[in-house]
């Protein structure tokens, strides 16, 4: 969320914090961070987090700062990003009706990965013939969807 404010000669705008997802008015519009101490968080968390396994699927890769990653997708599978009701909009295109109602519970019990730093307890994943996907719910109101589909050489893995 980008909004210019002008108040005199200097701009003002509104940010949301890439780290616990409040809306703060910064000076300058590169400002990433409501504060110094959710910096410092999310930097100490970046770098005493392990990843999952032993790769790292972004490595090589330049993201924006303060994108908040997942352990096991890169992030050029990244399909969606937003709140929870275009999410199930977007899961609803790939998933049948069953199967959504199934993951729904899933999706529903995902605490935000800013308050509990803990991939497992933020992220869900989703297998179907076609896609190998994963719900991250990065802030209290910000899920993503990650959605990477099956190598041509096992394409009904489940069959």
């Amino acid at each position: 969320m980008n909004k210019n404010h002008k108040s005199g000669k200097k701009n003002i705008y509104v940010k949301t914090c890439a780290f616990c997802g409040d809306t703060f008015y910064a000076k300058s519009n590169s400002a990433v961070f409501c504060s110094t101490t959710d910096k410092q968080k999310f930097y100490i968390r970046k770098k005493t987090n392990p990843q999952w396994y032993s790769h790292d699927p972004n490595e090589g890769k330049k993201l924006p700062p303060g994108t908040v990653t997942s352990w096991e997708m890169p992030e050029n599978k990244l399909v969606f990003q937003g709140d929870k009701v275009t999410l199930y909009q977007k899961l609803s295109e790939k998933l049948s009706k069953e199967q959504l109602i199934q993951e729904k519970e899933y999706v529903e019990n995902l605490k935000p990965f800013s308050q509990t730093s803990e991939w497992i307890e933020s992220s869900v994943q989703i297998f179907t013939d076609e896609d190998f996907m994963e719900v991250f719910r990065v802030l209290p109101s910000v899920y993503k969807l990650y959605v990477w589909p099956w190598d041509s050489d096992n394409e009904k893995p489940f069959i």
